[in-house]
């Protein structure tokens, strides 16, 4: 969890399998190095996030697993600590709410973090006022034990021993993501 200029490296980054990712709760990065990456929460296998096309909520983790592993979608798997006052099952519930808050992701309305800061704010108690970006995101969550472990699938080419150098961005280069999501879309 250091930053060096431009990059913001995510350390102990371990081979993934898909039995040990259809439980618990985790940030979802795909694209990991794409600029920007995508983002989504997946909750005992069931997948949360905000696209283009609008929300999707309670989606299969397997049928994203598959299209990975079948793509070779660089990916990365955050997992997040349950805070004792919830289980699971509530989890997904606050996530399903925050993301069904948005129509969709658009430039000037919301980001693929939108539904994802507004969880963490809410079921972490996590200071989201001052983050944009996931390299925002993940130094709060670090810095209060949020983030357990992380898991990685087709991205050992990208590792520097284990760790993940992700690549900073702004927010032009989110707004031109969106652009040319929104042309594929059509």
């Amino acid at each position: 969890m250091t930053t060096i200029k431009n990059q913001y490296v995510i350390p102990n980054i371990l081979p993934a399998t898909e039995a040990l990712l259809l439980n618990d709760i985790y940030l979802v990065v795909l694209y990991a190095t794409r600029i920007p990456p995508h983002l989504a929460i997946s909750v005992n296998g069931k997948l949360f996030t905000l696209t283009v096309k609008g929300a999707t909520v309670d989606g299969e983790l397997k049928a994203l697993l598959k299209l990975i592993r079948q793509r070779n979608i660089d990916s990365i798997f955050i997992k997040l600590s349950v805070p004792a006052v919830f289980t699971l099952d509530q989890l997904r519930d606050e996530i399903k709410k925050y993301t069904l808050a948005y129509p969709r992701v658009d430039i000037g309305i919301a980001t693929c973090l939108s539904p994802i800061k507004d969880f963490c704010s809410e079921v972490y108690e996590a200071e989201m006022q001052r983050v944009n970006y996931v390299f925002d995101l993940l130094p709060k969550l670090y810095e209060r034990n949020i983030i357990t472990s992380c898991y990685q699938l087709n991205l050992d080419r990208y590792l520097a021993g284990n760790s993940f150098y992700l690549s900073k961005y702004n927010m032009n280069d989110i707004y031109e993501g969106i652009r040319s999501a929104s042309y594929s879309a059509v």
